[in-house]
């Protein structure tokens, strides 16, 4: 990787500091989090003009920071792509969670489905760069802990939708997989760049054809 030294200020006990160090502590915090935002989003413009030939200087020249910067944050190229592949998938649980508190069945669907297009057609197509080359149910059942838990919340509204009625009885796995596969990135660039649809009409379509997909009522 190099020789830079890795700098994580979050090892560092609260406890055991000053009240002004602790308060150079949280403005440290705070600097390297919207430093490695700020990494990531630019990863995401760059993603999309230049697929995978990506290296962590190039990362740092186009960031405007010095590339013993980028090296604090990031060993390497794969654990950049991985962190970026985590962002997105946090950002779609932390909506579908807040989603699922005040509402349940055919609204938390919908609304689901919209929260999903409107969030992440931004990062639809750097997301086709990154994919991993295991199936969907093969990453949950291996313990990936993302999308465990987005595999849990999709599931729980597919059984929520079976037991009002709008869904046959089927199997729920089965019923998940196909949700996630009419909702994967390079459908939203398709549907967004090559018909030029904007995210509702998306999330309107999408949402319907994965219903008649799974035989609503």
């Amino acid at each position: 990787m190099g020789t830079y030294s890795r700098v994580n200020v979050d090892d560092m006990e609260d406890s055991a500091l000053s009240p002004a160090d602790l308060t150079t502590h949280k403005k440290l915090r705070a600097d390297a989090f919207r430093t490695r935002e700020h990494l990531l989003d630019v990863l995401g413009a760059m993603l999309e003009v230049r697929g995978l030939e990506i290296s962590l200087p190039d990362l740092a020249k186009e960031a405007g920071v010095a590339t013993a910067t980028v090296y604090r944050h990031f060993d390497d190229v794969h654990e950049l792509r991985e962190e970026f592949y985590r962002r997105t998938v946090t950002h779609l649980v932390a909506e579908f969670e807040e989603t699922l508190v005040t509402s349940r069945g055919r609204t938390a669907f919908d609304r689901v489905c919209a929260a999903w297009v409107k969030t992440s057609i931004g990062w639809a197509r750097a997301a086709t760069f990154i994919r991993s080359a295991e199936g969907y149910l093969e990453r949950v059942r291996r313990g990936d802990d993302l999308l465990v838990r987005l595999h849990q919340l999709l599931t729980t509204v597919i059984g929520q939708l079976v037991d009002d009625g709008d869904l046959p009885r089927q199997d729920v796995e089965y019923a998940t997989l196909t949700w996630v596969t009419l909702f994967d990135e390079r459908v939203l660039v398709d549907l967004e760049s090559g018909l030029g649809w904007g995210w509702k009409k998306i999330s309107r379509h999408l949402s319907a054809t994965t219903l008649a997909a799974l035989g609503a009522r």
